[in-house]
């Protein structure tokens, strides 16, 4: 979001985000998004289907006349079909995932969410795999379009060592580092299977956990369980994830379900070489040069590759720069930013013509 805002307003593109819930990464969000000139509003209810938020969402979408309203996510799929047909404003949805995960399926939802996605005007997938997914399920076309990052930029050494300093890491510390939700999908808890047996073999680590969710309790307490308490760092939600991966030395991820990871994609424009679990389009993000790739749900495997960068740091080197120049090449974001734009203009026109 933060990247689409930047590239929005390069291109003199008005732009509003809309949150349906008053969360803590919705709020941290609009920090930096209101810095760019983007305006940020919330439409918080209690249930997915509130005739209160539905009827506000509406009056505002319509006296706002914006011209594309582009959802992410489950209750934003809906509510944006929903909307989108009552006053005529064209949805685009882009699908995040490879599939739902079944422990938090919701039969009546889910069959909303489709129905709403079949009416939509377009669809983009993050991923092929994702896009083929769905094209199945949906029975219409898919638009593949990778998500994108900005390119990082180092850190100065002061600003490196303020930064170890402000979270209590050692000057000297191996920095390992994951960013995603604290969901059972994310795999955090073979993460810290795994992260058990790196420290057995290297006491001089650290591990970064950035995001938030459910899990957080839970996991805290398996952390402790295993006697990791003082070498990982529960960070939560960070508006500054591109310094926290400056400072870090190698990304690592136990994630269960994926579609295409705007984590990694990160990692890789900070050229951090990257032991990850293979699902989703991971192994079209790292291939055989810029990571090293293990079955999920195998904590041992993780480590063991984890460990085999950090006993070769010419090897990690390699597998950054490898994934700098992949991200470069094939993930910019001004490019990613006009392949969106155009299919705006597109549904933009489709709708002024049927309007006549």
């Amino acid at each position: 979001m933060l990247t689409f805002a930047r590239q929005a307003r390069e291109q003199n593109i008005d732009l509003t985000v809309v949150s349906l819930s008053e969360f803590n990464e919705g709020m941290t969000l609009a920090k930096p998004l209101e810095k760019m000139g983007v305006k940020v509003f919330l439409f918080p209810a209690d249930k997915l289907f509130s005739l209160s938020r539905l009827r506000a969402f509406t009056r505002f979408v319509k006296e706002g006349k914006f011209s594309v309203i582009h959802a992410h996510l489950t209750y934003a799929n809906i509510i944006a079909g929903i909307v989108g047909k009552l006053i005529k404003t064209p949805v685009l949805s882009t699908l995040h995932s490879t599939a739902v995960d079944k422990r938090h399926a919701h039969f009546l939802r889910d069959k909303i969410e489709l129905e709403m996605l079949r009416r939509a005007k377009r669809i983009l997938g993050v991923g092929k795999s994702v896009s083929d997914i769905y094209e199945d399920i949906l029975k219409r076309d898919v638009i593949t379009l990778p998500n994108a990052v900005d390119e990082n930029s180092p850190l100065s050494a002061d600003e490196n060592d303020a930064l170890r300093t402000q979270i209590g890491l050692d000057t000297a510390q191996v920095i390992f580092i994951s960013v995603g939700r604290l969901s059972p999908d994310k795999g955090v808890d073979d993460l810290l299977q795994a992260f058990t047996l790196i420290h057995k073999e290297k006491e001089n680590v650290a591990l970064l956990i950035v995001g938030d969710g459910d899990l957080r309790d839970e996991l805290k307490g398996l952390a402790k369980k295993l006697g990791l308490e003082k070498v990982v760092f529960w960070l939560g939600i960070r508006n500054d994830v591109p310094k926290l991966l400056a400072i870090s030395d190698i990304y690592i991820s136990g994630s269960r379900r994926e579609g295409l990871p705007l984590s990694l994609l990160e990692a890789m424009m900070s050229a951090l070489p990257m032991a990850v679990t293979d699902v989703g389009e991971v192994a079209k993000l790292v291939n055989n040069d810029a990571g090293i790739l293990v079955p999920h749900s195998k904590p041992k495997k993780l480590a063991k590759a984890a460990l085999d960068i950090l006993a070769m740091p010419n090897y990690g080197k390699t597998l950054g720069e490898a994934g700098l120049a992949r991200a470069q090449k094939e993930y910019g974001a001004e490019q990613w930013f006009m392949r969106t734009l155009n299919i705006y203009e597109e549904i933009t026109n489709i709708a002024q013509e049927q309007a006549h």
